[in-house]
Parts: structure tokens; sequence; C-alpha cells
């Protein structure tokens, strides 16, 4: 299955978070020549505050939708909720969305499953996604899937300690291009 990226989307607010700017944030997404289309199926998102002065976005939520769109999923109320609460960490900070949704060969915007269905690849994503995420900042306020990523340690290569390569630990890495 193949998914494009779209983003960042930045909400027009460095405080908090109202119905207001997210119709401002779904209007500019849906501005994007791909934006229509792909931002009407299913994929992953993620959420992630830009500090002032910072040069990159750090992930603190990262989510998907299957039976609805990626970008109604990500801008429900309960989720308006959560990054309001993440942003409540920030004096300044710009509250932004990555969205990463399912397309087709052709590159158009793939359909939500039906009732009851699954689509294992955008479940697939979610998870490796969680992982990236939680490398990029351990405080990732995801609950669901990370427990075993915050407590399982692969010397030198997952969640590695300091002074806690060795020679195999190198050369796996190399060999995996970590």
């Amino acid at each position: 299955m193949k998914f494009e990226v779209l983003g960042p989307y930045y909400f027009p607010t460095r405080t908090i978070i109202k119905a207001d700017h997210i119709k401002k944030l779904k209007a500019t997404a849906l501005e994007d020549p791909f934006g229509a289309s792909l931002l009407s199926g299913p994929g992953c998102y993620v959420f992630g505050v830009k500090s002032s002065g910072s040069a990159r976005v750090v992930p603190w939520y990262v989510g998907k939708a299957e039976r609805q769109s990626v970008l109604k999923e990500s801008t429900n109320g309960s989720h308006l909720q959560l990054y309001n609460e993440i942003l409540d960490e920030y004096k300044r900070g710009r509250p932004a969305l990555y969205f990463v949704p399912a397309v087709t060969l052709q590159g158009r915007g793939r359909s939500p499953v039906q009732k009851g269905g699954k689509m294992p690849a955008v479940d697939f994503l979610e998870d490796w996604l969680i992982a990236r995420a939680l490398q990029s900042n351990p405080g990732l306020w995801n609950a669901r899937k990370t427990k075993l990523l915050r407590e399982l340690s692969v010397r030198g290569i997952f969640n590695p300690t300091k002074g806690d390569m060795t020679l195999p630990s190198a050369s796996l890495k190399e060999c995996l291009d970590l």
C-alpha cells in the first residue's frame, strides 16, 4: 500500500486551539493541490509543536483513521482537547499537523473501510510512526502501543543508553543502515 505525506499544516494560533483554528487549518489543507482528494480517505497523522527558534516540529501524538477521513479524525473534539493539553507545555509553540493518507498506485486518495473493516497497512504505519516519534520525543503522549517500545532495549541499537555500543552492535547497526 502506498502513502503520501502532506504538511506540516500549522494551526493559526500559538496558545489555545479553538474550533475556528481547526476550520482555518482544514481550509489550508484542502487548498493543497492533493489535499482535497487525499485527505478524504484513511491514513495516519502526527501532531507536533515547533518551539520558538527551533528548526523542527517535535512530534507529540500519532494517530490513525481507518473508517473516516484522516482530516476528520485528526481534528475531532477529543483530539482538540488533547492538542491543547500538549500545547499547555509550551509558552509560544506553533502547533502543526502532518497527514499521511493512503493513496492508490495512481496517487489518488483511497476510500475509508466499511464498518468492521480494517486496514493492516494503516495499523502498521501507525505503529512505525509511534516508534519513530518516541525515539524523537520520549515524552510522546501516546499511551496505547508504547509500553513495549518504552521497555524494549537492544544494546546500542534500540533505546540505547550512553556507552552501550559494542562492536557487534555497531556492526549490526551498520548492516541495518541505522
